[in-house]
């Protein structure tokens, strides 16, 4: 009886101890990866987000930056740390690409439990003024009329830009040189010098070139018209397609592993932090939208971007 009693009075303590240590949860600062250089667009948001985060798990989010290899780096880093919830990242659509066309991909995406939904940035199709074109249909007359005349830039192999112009050139049926450069900004700079022609560039980076006429816009690659630049139509509606959606996201991940009481924590904060208005206006301001979903459509998401942009990318590297 004594044994028993002892038994139960360990397995006591032991759940009190467990409940004490999941409320407790987070006790140090969290370590927020973000699989990019600092400065851009994604640190730039990550830096806001993190910021509020931290204010409602009550302590510090510190922010690593862990750039390379169109985020194989960090993605590869990330899967090796311990599960304890004090690694965090911010992981790009990218990482269920990548091992399609990188050799270095370590992990699977099994290696990472999904805590919900992050950011979406779209991307907008502007054109170099001396095509003299301002819309879908005269752009496409033009590239038909004049096969393997024109080229169109991306920021690298993998990128999401470098999807939305495969995909874009696999749904017009287009001929046109793909040219890939290492980083948005190098191909931005070849545009506005006119050494390539068109490219699909984030929101952001875009407005301020169509406000000063240097870019003419074309098309939005989300589904619905962008708030910021509502007289764009959507690649949808300016080539009448049934889908056609190509959006920079990002999802909040921890390694698999991540006890359930952490990963609980961790959504219910971003679920909170993903009804922020001033937060949300903030990010709408750098074009991009806050975006907490819950992780069930993180997965489904995931999995359709292979569907979606594993063939066109897999075609792309055996032409290459």
């Amino acid at each position: 009886m004594m044994r028993i009693f002892a038994s139960i009075i360990g397995a006591s303590a032991l759940l009190a101890s467990t409940a004490v240590w999941a409320t407790d949860y987070p006790t140090q600062p969290v370590t927020l990866v973000i699989p990019y250089s600092p400065g851009g667009l994604t640190d730039t948001s990550g830096r806001l987000i993190g910021e509020r985060l931290s204010e409602e798990l009550g302590q510090p989010v510190v922010i690593e930056n862990r750039a390379g290899a169109g985020t194989t780096v960090a993605s590869n880093w990330v899967a090796q740390q311990e599960p304890d919830g004090y690694t965090i990242y911010a992981a790009a659509v990218s990482m269920a690409l990548n091992h399609l066309i990188q050799d270095e991909v370590n992990y699977t995406l099994d290696d990472f439990t999904y805590i919900s939904g992050w950011i979406d940035s779209a991307f907008i199709l502007h054109v170099h003024p001396s095509l003299e074109v301002s819309t879908m249909d005269e752009l496409l007359a033009k590239i038909q009329e004049n096969p393997d005349t024109y080229a169109i830039g991306t920021s690298g192999i993998g990128a999401v830009n470098h999807l939305a112009t495969e995909f874009w050139v696999d749904v017009g049926d287009l001929d046109l040189a793909i040219v890939h450069y290492q980083g948005g900004a190098p191909a931005r700079q070849d545009l506005l010098a006119g050494n390539i022609d068109m490219m699909f560039a984030a929101t952001l980076e875009v407005l301020p070139l169509l406000e000063a006429e240097s870019t003419v816009g074309i098309a939005v690659t989300t589904r619905d018209r962008l708030d910021a630049a509502p007289e764009l139509p959507t690649v949808e509606e300016a080539m009448d397609l049934d889908f056609f959606e190509a959006v920079f996201w990002q999802t909040l991940v921890t390694p698999a592993g991540t006890p359930d009481d952490v990963v609980e924590r961790l959504r219910s904060a971003m679920e909170v932090v993903g009804q922020d208005e001033e937060l949300r206006a903030a990010l709408a301001e750098q074009g991009v939208l806050l975006n907490v979903t819950d992780h069930e459509a993180v997965v489904e998401r995931l999995g359709t971007a292979e569907d979606v942009f594993g063939p066109l990318l897999e075609r792309a590297a055996s032409s290459d």
